[in-house]
């Protein structure tokens, strides 16, 4: 509770004046820079109080979202943000429900939403001075091939380098998209809306980053889920021509990506991880280089 008294007084005043008595404050995860996040519980109802250094989510709430019409219900509501001298703050809707396990597996709920995200923001400029973009360097691709032995990493090079390719290839600028769909910053209202609640990475890129990242772990040998999930997004789409572009070609620009997340969090994480993870994510990769040169 001593938190609290970190507030701006503006900030407390409408929290009294609007939900009334505090009951309890629970810290949360989800502010990756400097900040914190905060689930603020009343006698009625919660909201989350985000407060950060940087700047990108506070103006996606205030500058974006408001341009938003059909996705706009699959993002919490805003009901106050406020900044000063480099700290931001909003205060947002606190999704009672969080996305069970068992819709992980390429949810047509989440598939539509975020085909509306994806077509109405098709070929529309993204409002932020600056944002995150998607990218694989040599120096990523150099750093993930320091982790292995010198003959794992002999082997593996042109794979990986073959799949940097390809993910070059990928990488455009034709609507906006979230960055970080994975299952865990999904929850559900009451109502059974589903809503995307984490926007850091708020980008203009190829959608398909967005639709792979919605998929557990590295994807399937079978390529099952993978499928599906082309399938459910290319159903939206129909015959529309901004988004042309065959079963096959999707499956494999998702496997791509999906190697990629790989290679960004052993890049940027490998040192700062439990090792089981960063070693788990090492075999996985391996076997995703393979399964990828087969399917090509």
């Amino acid at each position: 509770m001593e938190w609290i008294k970190e507030l701006p007084n503006g900030m407390q005043n409408y929290l009294r004046e609007s939900f009334g008595e505090i009951k309890e404050v629970q810290r949360l995860s989800g502010i990756k820079a400097n900040g914190g996040c905060f689930r603020f519980k009343f006698k009625d109802r919660s909201v989350i109080i985000k407060w950060m250094t940087n700047s990108q989510e506070y103006i996606f709430y205030t500058r974006c979202k408001p341009l938003l019409k059909d996705f706009s219900i699959h993002i919490p509501s805003l009901y106050l943000s406020y900044c000063n001298e480099g700290s931001y703050w909003i205060v947002i809707e606190d999704i009672p429900h969080i996305l069970p396990k068992e819709r992980w597996q390429g949810d047509d709920k989440v598939i539509e939403a975020l085909f509306k995200l994806h077509s109405e923001t098709w070929g529309k400029a993204l409002p932020l001075e600056e944002y995150y973009v998607p990218r694989w360097n040599d120096e990523m691709t150099e750093s993930v091939l320091k982790l292995y032995d010198d003959n794992t990493a002999t082997l593996l090079e042109p794979l990986l380098i073959e799949v940097q390719s390809q993910f070059q290839q990928i990488i455009r600028a034709v609507c906006w998209i979230n960055g970080d769909t994975n299952p865990t910053n999904w929850g559900i209202r009451e109502d059974g809306t589903v809503v995307l609640f984490d926007w850091e990475r708020i980008s203009m890129n190829n959608p398909t980053i967005d639709i792979s990242i919605t998929m557990p772990g590295l994807g399937t040998s079978d390529n099952s889920l993978e499928k599906a999930i082309a399938n459910s997004y290319l159903k939206h789409w129909g015959e529309n021509p901004c988004f042309s572009i065959s079963q096959h070609e999707l499956i494999k620009q998702i496997k791509v990506v999906k190697i990629w997340t790989a290679v960004e969090f052993l890049a940027y994480n490998w040192n700062t991880q439990p090792k089981d993870t960063i070693r788990w994510i090492m075999e996985e990769l391996i076997s995703k280089l393979y399964e990828f040169k087969k399917f090509i």
